[in-house]
């Protein structure tokens, strides 16, 4: 009983640090958005992914990313500030990046 209770303990620690291994690092994302020139390189996709990858590239944290589901993206590549990189992407969209606190919010265009 005691080899069974020692590899099923030895395969849940292992699950355990494996699981806690991947949150760490997802969560490790350090945001200091700076509005300063980054270089980006984001192809055309959908618009939620594609904001996933410039709050990555840029570490600038983005809200209201709910507002993206259904909607694609523009590719934005080039040297830009992430404001600017924000603006280029959500163009077409109906969307818009309004700047707030070391960050950004998407919001609908008004009509």
């Amino acid at each position: 009983m005691n080899v069974f209770n020692s590899r099923f303990g030895t395969a849940a620690l292992a699950a355990i640090l494996a699981t806690a291994g991947t949150g760490a690092s997802a969560q490790g994302l350090q945001y200091n958005c700076q509005n300063e020139p980054v270089k980006i390189e984001i192809p055309g996709d959908r618009l939620d992914n594609a904001l996933k990858q410039l709050r990555l590239a840029t570490r600038c944290p983005i809200s209201g990313t709910k507002l993206a589901r259904g909607k694609r993206s523009k590719p934005v590549v080039g040297m830009m500030t992430p404001e600017e990189a924000l603006q280029t992407m959500l163009n077409g969209t109906g969307l818009q990046g309004n700047t707030i606190k070391q960050g950004f919010e998407i919001t609908r265009l008004p009509r």
